[in-house]
């Protein structure tokens, strides 16, 4: 399975105040900072440690692709980690090399960067790899090239960002599976059998899972629970679901083909924005090509752009 995750990046002031990207301080494109900081990493390898000890690096070893009216910087970043040995055999089984623990393994995570002009927001999607996340590290490389190039007064901030078509679909297309009734009074999340009657108010903190003693009975409350996703809600009042439960906040999660996704109603940034895109992906030699994965990329963004069910600077 191939997954994107897309993020979401702004620029904010020293007033936390989002800023045109296209013309962030008045007159410098944001775009081109990307490009500059994609080409400053070819020449440089950031060494650094994670939470574990582990050595970490990151640099770009690929070609950068920039195509200002298209809006986007595209490259294959390079990513490696220590702390694991690794066996290397040929296609024979025999054992051509043992990585050690302490040397770093590498991997190629495959990045697009668009930047839509005249526009607060700008988006950046990463490919999922186990081991080699790279947004945490991204970020704060980024922000520290704006500052060396004279921008102090400005702070990247990279936030989850929500493709709602692709969530929409995933609704109607997908199986309901869970469906948590969450009301912050109590202690701990209590997940609630709509069909027991349990007491929301009471001291019963274990956790229960929906379970749907029909189809029809899952269709008609995975509508529900869809039309409230892609409603404006009051973030303070409480949500009415069925006439009966009065809750804080309802999380539900959506199988399709083989992958799942939790909603939460309110709260959208407690959802993970990764997305399968093998099906949209070409292969050579057992790989996905570059030119697919670039198009897979740049067609979740139009997406992203497209829907209008949503305001999306609010919802995602």
């Amino acid at each position: 399975m191939y997954t994107y995750t897309i993020y979401r990046v702004a620029l904010l002031n020293k007033a936390n105040e989002e800023q045109i990207l296209s013309r962030f301080n008045g007159e410098t494109d944001f775009l081109k900072i990307c490009n500059q900081y994609y080409n400053a990493l070819q020449k440089q390898k950031i060494d650094y440690s994670d939470k574990k000890g582990n050595k970490r690096a990151f640099s770009i070893t690929s070609g950068v692709e920039f195509n200002e009216s298209q809006r986007s910087v595209i490259s294959y970043l390079d990513s490696a980690y220590s702390g694991e040995s690794l066996d290397i055999r040929s296609q024979f089984n025999k054992l051509n090399y043992v990585v050690g623990k302490e040397e770093l393994q590498s991997r190629k995570v495959f990045s697009c960067i668009h930047i839509p002009k005249g526009s607060k927001f700008g988006y950046i999607i990463f490919e999922n790899k186990s081991n080699h996340g790279v947004k945490v590290i991204f970020e704060r490389q980024l922000q520290k090239f704006l500052k060396e190039s004279g921008f102090q007064d400005f702070r990247v901030q990279i936030t989850p960002g929500l493709n709602f078509n692709y969530l929409s679909n995933m609704i109607d297309k997908g199986k309901l599976k869970k469906v948590r009734l969450i009301n912050y009074g109590l202690l701990h999340d209590v997940q609630l059998n709509l069909f027991d009657n349990l007491d929301l108010y009471s001291d019963d903190h274990d956790v229960r899972e929906l379970k749907f003693k029909t189809k029809t009975e899952n269709n008609s409350i995975k509508s529900r629970l869809g039309r409230l996703f892609f409603s404006n809600l009051n973030k303070k009042e409480k949500i009415s679901f069925f006439n009966q439960y009065l809750v804080d906040e309802i999380a539900f999660e959506i199988c399709h083909n083989g992958s799942s996704k939790t909603y939460y109603i309110k709260d959208n940034s407690k959802m993970r924005s990764n997305i399968d895109v093998s099906e949209r992906l070409n292969f050579g030699n057992g790989q996905p090509t570059y030119s697919s994965m670039k198009r897979a990329a740049l067609d979740l963004i139009d997406e992203m752009l497209g829907y209008d069910a949503l305001d999306l600077s609010q919802a995602a």
